[in-house]
């Protein structure tokens, strides 16, 4: 007999354990909204501020049982602090988590590769679970031995599989925050004790698994992509598909007027490094007087309309376009160039939508993708910020040279396997990865 569709059982529930971050967010929203237009009941965990954006993508949003102002797992670059925040974050949550998901009983969890939380749930309840992967992922997998004579299993380094890319960015600063592995290591040991949890390290915590890991990004984006197995699914970049609710208030000019438009969206960078914000004022502005470049060497060459991502007062030039949030992918369907710190929706929005990056990286998984982006020649990392208008200008040239069948194989996205994997969910008939 012929399986009946989803949407005709009665739903089952999926629970998508997520972080509270735009980033995170953004990436996996699509995946959930599919799962939900499936037919399943996807109650999706975050905070406040992520409620209509979540809803709006077909997902019945859950407040963490705890106050969502603390949930605070943005210092990527402090990597000692955000392992002791996440056994904390585990330790405060998990009673309230594991009651909700004993009373409910999800067919399967999802959690973000960070949220410790949900792989812990999924562990202790026997359920089917899926890490979700925003960032590039580390493994340390075991392989069948090759060759005559070499009976048993090999290891396949971590360096290979993402470490030796992500050490470089976060090397210099990792011993500052010594301080907080006392504390790290305190908290493990409740975990262990009370609920018997395991693989509570530092890499298993930073990247944690489930029987299947789903990156939200193309394995040719992966360092050592190759050698992931098949518990490792590629999807492709998801963020751009999802459902919007942020509108802009303007228009983007049109590529007749004779400007090239510039988007600069580089997080608190400009909150931070005043020097950068200067030379983006002094290069690409113009005054609304006499229509000249602030800097007077510039008279006279291309003209810029800029859109920059900035929250303060403060006096910008007649042609920039300044607001504290945007539709991003509604202004990089007109841009010409995107200035991005290089997180990993950002650059693949902007190639989705063939727009070169200039990347300025501020820590470890940035500048991983940066250079990976620069390697693939989507993107330049910006080498000094006094060039930066030249910088620029070469960047956008990447745009006449780029391999548009790398391009399209890199941002296309690919559901139906996992779709389907879901779908055996229903029947209590789970293919392990």
């Amino acid at each position: 007999m012929k399986r009946q569709g989803m949407a005709q059982k009665a739903k089952s529930i999926v629970y998508f354990y997520g972080i509270p971050a735009y980033g995170h967010t953004l990436s996996n929203l699509y995946l959930a909204g599919r799962l939900a237009k499936a037919g399943f009941r996807v109650v999706y965990y975050s905070a406040d501020p992520f409620r209509k954006v979540i809803e709006e993508n077909g997902c019945e949003y859950r407040p963490y049982p705890i106050d969502w102002n603390k949930l605070d797992l943005r210092d990527g670059e402090r990597i000692l602090k955000l392992y002791r925040l996440i056994l904390q974050y585990t330790w405060e949550m998990l009673p309230g988590l594991l009651r909700q998901a004993r009373r409910e009983a999800p067919k399967a969890i999802l959690f973000e590769s960070l949220a410790l939380w949900g792989r812990a749930v999924g562990e202790l309840l026997s359920v089917p679970s899926f890490a979700f992967y925003s960032i590039a992922a580390i493994d340390w997998t075991w392989r069948p031995a090759g060759g005559k004579g070499l009976p048993g299993i090999l290891p396949v380094s971590p360096w290979r599989k993402g470490l030796g890319a992500y050490a470089p960015g976060f090397s210099a600063g990792f011993l500052r925050y010594a301080g907080e592995l006392p504390g790290a290591v305190s908290c493990a040991r409740r975990l262990r004790g009370k609920y018997g949890l395991k693989k509570l390290g530092l890499l298993s915590v930073l990247m944690n698994r489930g029987d299947y890991n789903l990156c939200g990004y193309s394995r040719l984006f992966q360092p050592g992509g190759n050698l992931f197995g098949a518990e490792y699914r590629f999807l492709g970049p998801l963020s751009v598909h999802r459902r919007t609710v942020e509108h802009n208030d303007f228009s983007c000019p049109e590529s007749a007027s004779g400007e090239r438009l510039v988007y600069i969206s580089l997080g608190t960078i400009f909150n931070e490094n005043e020097t950068l914000l200067q030379e983006v004022i002094r290069q690409f502005g113009r005054d609304s007087v006499g229509k000249k470049d602030f800097s007077e060497d510039q008279a006279g060459k291309e003209q810029f309309r800029v859109i920059l991502v900035w929250e303060g007062n403060r006096h910008f030039p007649e042609n920039f376009i300044v607001r504290p949030f945007v539709d991003q992918n509604a202004i990089l369907r007109h841009a010409d160039l995107f200035i991005t710190a290089g997180g990993m929706n950002s650059i693949h929005e902007a190639l989705y939508f063939g727009v070169p990056c200039l990347l300025c990286p501020q820590q470890g998984e940035q500048l991983l993708n940066a250079r990976r982006f620069q390697r693939l020649g989507f993107g330049r990392i910006l080498r000094n910020p006094a060039r930066l208008r030249q910088e620029a200008l070469e960047c956008m040239e990447l745009s006449k040279s780029r391999q548009e069948k790398r391009r399209a194989a890199m941002t296309a996205v690919s559901l139906r396997e996992m779709l389907e994997i879901f779908e055996e969910l229903q029947d209590d008939v789970f293919p392990r990865g």
